[in-house]
């Protein structure tokens, strides 16, 4: 099993604000919630989760 990260890596790892990632969570975004407040991600689902959903990581809005 992949080790699971953090949302700031995520979130560096694919140049987004965290408020973006909220909102991909929102939309079915993979998650492992550990805690209350603790969520982390296995980057390998997260890579499968954009591609599958044609969602541009940098640059959204730019066509």
């Amino acid at each position: 099993m992949e080790s699971l990260v953090s949302s700031k890596v995520v979130c560096e790892k694919y140049s987004i604000s965290k408020r973006t990632l909220c909102r991909w969570k929102l939309e079915g975004l993979p998650s492992v919630k550990l805690s209350y407040n603790m969520v982390r991600y296995q980057l390998k689902e997260v890579a499968k989760w954009i591609e599958a959903n044609k969602v541009m990581a940098a640059g959204a809005g730019k066509e």
